[in-house]
């Protein structure tokens, strides 16, 4: 799905100063350039999809700059501009769950799972959350149907081996 939305950034009529902005937002390797990339596209007041998406990626691009706080400024803003992004839900629900803020994560996974509910990640990420908030057996549940979308999650293996004596 973000292929389709990172495609309406990729349509837009734009500038040359825009279409190396574009790039960056998109492409950049160096999280800086994502960010600074994205900030450009976000001035210049794109449609409300091109912004959730150029919103989320440089949410993206401040995560990996371990700036926790401004992606999820970032993503909160990507998802009120584009209420449906079901990836703003899961970098969001990533974010959340990174800060200790289960109870949100769990919502923003659980979101990602009502859209798309063969996408393992968000099951998994939802047990994930659910496990550090106490929740031995919903998280066993959601981590046990991620596997069965994917077995090859090795962090699912390893979740579901914490949580084995739980029933």
């Amino acid at each position: 799905m973000l292929a389709g939305l990172v495609g309406l950034l990729a349509a837009m009529v734009v500038a040359p100063a825009l279409g190396d902005a574009l790039g960056d937002c998109n492409e950049a390797e160096i999280p800086a350039a994502r960010v600074a990339g994205c900030t450009v596209i976000i001035e210049a007041g794109p449609s409300s999809d091109v912004l959730g998406v150029a919103l989320m990626n440089r949410g993206i691009g401040h995560a990996a700059e371990g700036d926790l706080d401004a992606a999820l400024a970032d993503f909160d803003a990507a998802l009120e501009a584009a209420p449906g992004m079901v990836e703003g839900f899961y970098n969001r629900g990533n974010v959340n769950l990174d800060l200790g803020k289960n109870e949100d994560a769990i919502r923003d996974f659980s979101n990602v799972i009502d859209a798309e509910p063969r996408f393992a990640l968000g099951w998994l990420n939802r047990g994930l959350a659910r496990e550090q908030k106490g929740d031995k057996i919903g998280a066993k549940r959601d981590i046990e149907r991620a596997l069965a979308l994917n077995a090859s999650l090795d962090a699912g293996r390893r979740a579901l081996a914490r949580l084995k004596r739980v029933r």
